[in-house]
């Protein structure tokens, strides 16, 4: 079941090497933004990565305003007029940016705010990501590289600039909170990005050792929570990693929902 489900998931990989004529770097940015967006704002994240190539970003990659610059303004978050310094400054930025690249940014009307954790709120997500762009280039050759789980934490231990501390949205100062991804987020990242383009990677590479690694990182990651879990948990089952929480996703969503009894070894058993 897990391996279909990677399986699964490396198709949409495969359309995003397709669009950026098989370069891994940025088909990893585009799966990566669309992840940092969570189900809620997983469309406008993606969007905006494919609005902005990655190649653009590298260009400026030592200047952190400018990133957060032109990620922010193809977002189309920087359209107001700000009463505060440091938006009113990257807007600046952003104009100039603008013109020189000949970008063409999303509505602010696509991101989504409401229900969501102040922690969740995607200006938030943006500031982390534009955070991850200024302090990793080539990040997705580092993720080959890397040897064990704890080195790919780290590379996601980023912290926003400091207008963050005291802000989650332009323009309205709260508590200073550092703004750092946390561990549960990152766990995320890297069961829906991580290991599916690992995975993905070494089926098209053959080179079997990063299929591998992509199973084991699950298995060293604690369980995910979620409804689908806590209903599976209700019926006696409780997945020790992220592989068997994977695999029971799988199961619920594309055998059981689907009433694909006849399909399923488990359904199956039950007729007979």
């Amino acid at each position: 079941l897990l391996v279909e489900r990677l399986e699964q998931k490396t198709a949409a990989i495969a359309d995003m090497l397709a669009a950026t004529g098989n370069h891994w770097e940025e088909a990893f940015y585009r799966l990566l933004a669309r992840n940092f967006g969570l189900k809620v704002n997983a469309e406008p994240f993606e969007a905006l990565a494919r609005s902005l190539p990655l190649l653009t970003l590298a260009k400026h990659k030592n200047d952190r305003r400018q990133v957060e610059a032109l990620l922010f303004g193809q977002a189309g978050m920087l359209e107001e007029p700000f009463r505060e310094q440091y938006p009113s400054e990257l807007a600046k930025e952003y104009r100039f940016l603008r013109h020189k690249y000949e970008l063409v940014p999303l509505s602010a009307a696509h991101w989504k705010f409401l229900r969501l954790r102040p922690a969740n709120f995607p200006s938030v997500r943006l500031a982390q990501f534009a955070a991850l762009v200024y302090q990793s280039a080539h990040l997705f050759s580092k993720i080959l590289e890397a040897k064990s789980l704890r080195e790919l934490e780290n590379l996601f231990d980023v912290q926003p600039g400091d207008y963050w501390l005291t802000h989650f949205q332009f323009d309205k100062p709260s508590v200073k909170r550092p703004k750092t991804p946390g561990r549960d987020f990152v766990h995320l990242l890297i069961i829906n990005t991580i290991a599916p383009f690992l995975f993905h990677y070494g089926k098209m590479k053959e080179q079997e050792e990063y299929q591998k690694r992509a199973l084991s990182l699950l298995e060293e990651l604690p369980p995910e929570a979620n409804a689908l879990i806590d209903g599976w948990a209700e019926l006696g089952i409780r997945p020790r990693h992220a592989y068997q929480t994977q695999a029971l996703i799988h199961l619920k969503t594309r055998y059981c929902d689907a009433q694909r009894c006849l399909e399923c070894a488990v359904g199956n058993a039950i007729l007979k």
